[in-house]
């Protein structure tokens, strides 16, 4: 025991915090090395509050050596330490034999202080560290809590958990003017709004649970004028634990004022565009359609949502150089000029081609072109009317020729078939002669009655016309005909009513023209001729398998003098296209190079009207 008698009379040992019981001499010399080496502050004080251990961390901080203040009474030596929270601290842990744990400003040494005291055997252990510069720089983050919180633009509140208000700033004070007396201390609840009080309580929930979130409420009807909020709840935590919830609240009238008024114009701007004739699109420089109209909607057949760089394309399509006008990405065109193009082909969505004048205006913006906009009309109808009104003015000039040389022609030809006459009574000549030659007056005659049906008006009837009845008639009187040059002609006719109402003979006289233009385009084969009913029209075609007629003559069939024969006139076509036309239908022409030629026909067909008795 003469190692433990000679380190227990020893100032400062280590035995008052650690306990023994045999030779620790080597233990106690490792303790006080270990102890001696600590950055935090210990001492250990008995129940007389005499020092009994102090480390070298303790002792430079007390600013005075060690071994003088072993066994001196602490509050003694450091008088200033009676009127702080260190001397009820140190009693409380003692006389309660409970530790604590606080920290304490000393003037003395113009520091903060972490401390905590532990009782022990009737001793205290204490340890302490100076945490100066820790407690300034959290001062002056709550100082700047402090200031964002007051200095804020926006009104906020802070509220603890059971909803109760903490602080308000001053713009809360300006946007509200409630009484701040009456609001602080207060439960929040009581000043909501009746019809906002179940939103806002769960905003305040949420925000309980660690989840900021924010919600946009109209206040118009509490504020008796227009008044918008966004309202944010956001968790006060403190060392990871909610404290309470801060409230922010932004007033968005004039935001919310501006957007309506900006919605407004957009939705009148949109309903002008939507009302305009003319389709109008708006592209960006990176080709995006920012601007899309009802009418090009209805022109193209395309939504707004479907159209891309390759529709566009499609779209706008020039057929006369094959180039596209609608830039592709990467080629967007540069400068302030505005193009004008006429009769540019667009394709629809269908494919269905049609006729546009459209104009393209760069969008400048700050002296840079940042997109373009197209404006463009359909003129497929006005390009049909400008070829019908054509078709007319020649048909026009074409009957008035017809009247001038019907009216020359036949007088003298009267005179040439009666003398030719005469001349053949007298048994002069050869008759194979005068065959010829009244075969000829004979093709004369048949042009001037061809020629005089164009130049004046024909009194017409209409009756209705049993369309099964006349083809079987036609195809029977011409068969005859037919059957010389080895071509059969074959009827395909659906077995239901097909009737239409119009002069039989003219309907007649049409069908006769096509069916010989067949025969005359052939040399042996089969001509068919089929008839159906489709929605409201009677369909009839007439197929044949001969020359066929090329392509890039196909768009002159039926005008004035056009045909493919050696001797043909082309009006019996002609005349065909306007009888047709004069009945409400059309005719259209499909034909290959040595394949054949399909004629249809479409005519209103006739429906009975039924009178309830």
């Amino acid at each position: 025991m003469k190692n433990i008698d000679k380190i227990s009379g020893e100032k400062n040992n280590i035995f008052s915090l650690v306990d023994f019981s045999d030779d620790l001499s080597d233990v106690m010399t490792s303790f006080t090395v270990i102890f001696d080496n600590l950055s935090d502050a210990v001492i250990c004080l008995n129940n007389k509050w005499d020092f009994t251990y102090i480390n070298s961390a303790a002792e430079s901080i007390l600013q005075k050596n060690r071994e003088s203040l072993i066994y001196k009474d602490i509050w003694m030596e450091f008088p200033s330490f009676v009127r702080t929270l260190l001397y009820e601290g140190y009693h409380d842990a003692l006389m309660k034999n409970r530790p604590v744990e606080f920290d304490e400003y000393l003037a003395e040494y113009d520091s903060w202080w972490h401390i905590q005291a532990y009782p022990k055997n009737g001793s205290l252990i204490i340890i302490f560290q100076d945490i100066t510069e820790k407690h300034v720089a959290m001062e002056v983050v709550e100082e700047s809590y402090r200031t964002l919180f007051h200095k804020h633009p926006d009104a906020v509140c802070s509220a603890d958990l059971d909803g109760n208000l903490l602080a308000i700033n001053s713009a809360f004070k300006k946007l509200f003017p409630i009484d701040e007396k009456l609001l602080l201390g207060s439960d929040f609840r009581k000043f909501l709004p009746r019809g906002k009080k179940n939103v806002m309580e769960d905003l305040f929930d949420k925000a309980k649970t660690g989840k900021p979130n924010a919600i946009e409420l109209n206040l118009t009807l509490e504020a008796g004028t227009p008044f918008y909020i966004l309202l944010t709840a956001i968790p006060i935590i403190v060392q990871s634990n909610i404290i309470g919830v801060y409230g922010i609240v932004k007033d968005i009238t004039n935001q919310r004022y501006n957007m309506e008024k900006y919605n407004e114009v957009s939705h009148m701007n949109k309903l002008i565009l939507d009302s305009v004739d003319e389709g109008i699109l708006g592209i960006d420089e990176q080709n995006n359609v920012v601007m899309w109209n009802d009418s090009a909607k209805n022109m193209t057949g395309y939504s707004k949502e479907e159209l891309n760089i390759k529709h566009l394309n499609e779209m706008f399509h020039q057929n006369r150089d094959d180039k596209s006008i609608y830039p592709s990405e990467g080629e967007f065109p540069s400068g302030e000029s505005v193009i004008r193009e006429s009769e540019v082909t667009f394709f629809r969505k269908d494919d269905k081609p049609i006729i546009m004048d459209y104009v393209m205006t760069p969008m400048i913006y700050s002296n840079r072109t940042v997109g373009r906009v197209y404006t463009f009309r359909d003129i497929t109808e006005k390009k049909k009317s400008e070829e019908i009104l054509y078709q007319s003015e020649k048909l026009s000039a074409v009957g008035q020729l017809a009247a001038g040389i019907a009216h020359e022609i036949r007088n003298p030809l009267t005179s040439l078939k009666g003398f030719l006459q005469l001349i053949e009574k007298t048994g002069e000549g050869k008759k194979e002669y005068f065959d010829i030659m009244k075969s000829e007056f004979g093709r004369i005659e048949q042009i001037l009655n061809e020629l005089l049906i164009l130049s004046k008006p024909q009194t017409t009837k209409n009756e209705i016309c049993d369309l099964d009845g006349l083809l079987g008639h036609i195809v029977t009187l011409l068969n005859t005909q037919a059957i010389i040059k080895n071509i059969y002609i074959t009827k395909d006719i659906m077995n239901t009513p097909l009737e239409i109402e119009g002069v039989s003979n003219q309907i007649k006289q049409v069908f006769i023209n096509f069916i010989k233009n067949a025969i005359e385009a052939m040399d042996q084969g089969e001509i068919t001729v089929k008839a159906r009913k489709e929605d409201n029209f009677v369909v009839i075609e007439v197929i044949d398998e001969g020359c066929g007629i090329p392509k890039s003559l196909l768009s002159k069939v039926g005008e004035p003098f056009f045909t493919t024969k050696e001797k043909g006139t082309g009006l019996g076509l002609m005349v065909s296209y306007q009888i047709i036309e004069d009945h409400g239908g059309d005719i259209n022409v499909k034909s290959e190079e040595g394949e054949g030629t399909t004629f249809t026909i479409r005519l209103p067909a006739y429906e009975k009207v039924y009178i309830k008795q």
